[in-house]
């Protein structure tokens, strides 16, 4: 196990600036994810660890020694890039020994160390086998184990499960952080893929255009972002604005009906903000519900998508439409055109295409309050 330092790098192609000032520590043992859109420079940071570039500025340490300039040879660091990168004249046994190769180990212990990973990624019965007789499952097994067999002080996966499809994709995800657990490597995930950003990892690192947007564990990233950016990359989320009412109390209103909300600290009193709530938040209301204490509003079902145990139902806002105890004076906001809301698909039919619905809005921790530029409130 190994603690890495990514000290303030910054790294710049002619005139795009691809990493900003990126700060991070990752303590032994942890598996942390790198998770944006294409281009936003997580690949970028992980090839400047890896040192197949070399950063602008800012340094690089492993367990306090400052690596920032060696070779990638010299940094006793695993990397398994996005097409494997399988030499194809050799067999599986071969690539996962070659690393052994280079640092010429003893024969038998190159012997013995590849036959237990062999055993270990399950691939004792394709030992012999080469890179296209595999399947894309078993390649990315292979290309893992080449890079473990060195025994590592830090594992860097970029894109490691892109070139698999949806079903391996979800068992390989579970396996490498089954491994990664057993091995206790240190280790790096670059990703565009939120569900395996959030499945395996200890940490996520959001980064957009070329700076971190927010780091966090999973279930913080997931239910608390703290930016519309996040928000809107991590999962489905309704964007509702409100105006804060009391930012010290965590008290927002919207078309008169005040309610509570987490993420208010740090603005004032009148801003406009954007109100997060995650579709399986939003409550469906019985059909002819009356006013009620909370939030509320009431819609008309454009969509309804089918996701298995759930069914996701998209609906227009009816402008002017909100109830629940509403003051006189309230501010009146633009009806929302897409709300999402999760219901059990075992009773979705009776909400179908045109219904009218009425949905509560959540008032707990989970809701997140997010002040919203002026280009957002345009129209």
């Amino acid at each position: 196990m190994a603690r890495l330092e990514l000290r303030r790098l910054s790294k710049a192609f002619g005139r795009q600036l691809a990493v900003d000032d990126f700060e991070l520590t990752v303590d032994h043992g942890q598996l942390v994810s790198f998770l944006g859109p294409s281009g936003c420079g997580k690949t970028t940071t992980l090839r400047m660890t890896a040192g197949f570039e070399t950063p602008d500025r800012g340094q690089i340490l492993v367990d306090g020694n400052d690596i920032t300039m060696l070779p990638p040879n010299r940094r006793n660091m695993g990397m398994v890039f996005q097409g494997y990168a399988l030499f194809p004249n050799m067999t599986a046994a071969q690539n996962i020994d070659f690393g052994l190769s280079v640092r010429r180990r003893p024969a038998d212990e190159r012997a013995r160390r590849v036959a237990e990973l062999l055993e270990l990624f399950g691939l004792a019965h394709v030992g012999k086998s080469y890179p296209h007789q595999l399947s894309g499952g078993q390649q990315q097994r292979v290309a893992l184990a080449r890079a473990i067999a060195v025994e590592p002080a830090v594992l860097l996966l970029d894109e490691p499960l892109s070139a698999v499809d949806a079903k391996v994709r979800e068992e390989l995800r579970t396996e490498i952080r089954r491994l990664q657990a057993q091995l206790g490597v240190t280790t790096i995930l670059v990703t565009h893929d939120q569900s395996e950003a959030l499945s395996i990892s200890d940490i996520v690192v959001v980064m957009n255009r070329g700076r971190i947007e927010e780091i966090g564990t999973p279930a913080q990233i997931y239910a608390e972002p703290h930016s519309s950016f996040t928000a809107g990359f991590i999962g489905a989320m309704n964007e509702i604005r409100v105006r804060v009412v009391s930012a010290s109390g965590g008290v927002v209103e919207r078309d008169g009906v005040r309610f509570g909300a987490s993420g208010t600290s740090g603005m004032a009193n009148g801003d406009v903000a954007l109100l997060l709530v995650r579709p399986e938040l939003l409550s469906m209301l019985p059909a002819g519900a009356g006013a009620t204490a909370g939030p509320t509003m009431r819609a008309r079902v454009d969509v309804a998508t089918f996701l298995g145990a759930t069914t996701r139902l998209v609906a227009r806002e009816l402008p002017g439409a909100s109830v629940g105890g509403g003051n006189a004076g309230g501010t009146a906001f633009p009806a929302v055109e897409h709300l999402a809301v999760d219901v059990p698909s075992a009773g979705a039919a009776q909400w179908p295409i045109g219904s009218e619905i009425t949905l509560a809005l959540p008032t707990t921790a989970r809701v997140v309050a997010l002040p919203v530029d002026s280009a957002a409130l345009a129209g």
